[in-house]
């Protein structure tokens, strides 16, 4: 008898250990590590990622800017505040149209040269900066040139680590704010997806297309 409660214990240690290991490691891998890295040109690497930029790319095409996307022509390097599908097929549903070749060309030009920096933006080498929302005014950060010559201010902000009184240690947000159109402030909620040819900083599927045309 000594020696089957004996057998039975011991098989209950094992269970609870597999049980623990088992749970440590499934811990670890949930936690995961991104690859924001991509050994290819920006075009290729939207073209990976259906989910996100499926429509983006029918947009790319009728705007007549794959060149660029691909790391040909004037600009080498580039940085796309990336419009995400969500945000595209939002615009479609609010101005009736069908679907984005329903688009106007000049339509699609218009709207993503307001999203484009003719350089290589990194989160990194954007000043930190802050933003008033009663004046809409930013102070701090860095002004960059669009593909349509206009400019719009980027800043980071950190915030502190869950709530507590601490600084530089929170995540670090980027912003952003265009001149001569209705967007006051955004978010990039998808930061330093780097290609050979530019970087994306991918905006937030709330991010409102009627707000920038």
């Amino acid at each position: 008898m000594a020696r089957i409660m004996n057998n039975i214990l011991k098989i209950a240690i094992c269970i609870v250990m597999v049980g623990l290991v088992s749970c440590t490691k499934w811990n670890y891998d949930d936690g995961g590590v991104s690859n924001g890295v991509h050994d290819c040109s920006m075009w290729e690497y939207l073209h990976t990622q259906s989910r996100d930029w499926d429509s983006t790319i029918v947009m790319i095409e009728r705007a007549g800017l794959r060149e660029l996307f691909e790391g040909k022509g004037e600009h080498e390097q580039i940085t796309f505040l990336g419009l995400t599908n969500y945000s595209i097929r939002t615009y479609l549903l609010d101005m009736g149209y069908k679907q984005v070749n329903s688009m106007y060309w000049d339509e699609c030009q218009a709207i993503l040269s307001k999203l484009i920096i003719t350089e290589r933006v990194m989160v990194a080498d954007v000043p930190r900066g802050t933003w008033d929302s009663q004046t809409g005014e930013v102070t701090g950060g860095k002004e960059y040139t669009l593909l349509d010559g206009t400019t719009a201010i980027l800043w980071t902000t950190q915030e502190p680590y869950m709530d507590m009184n601490t600084s530089e240690v929170g995540i670090v947000r980027l912003n952003f704010k265009l001149e001569e159109t209705n967007v006051s402030r955004a978010l990039i909620f998808s930061s330093d997806i780097q290609t050979n040819n530019g970087v994306v900083q991918a905006l937030g599927y709330d991010f409102n297309v009627s707000d920038i045309y």
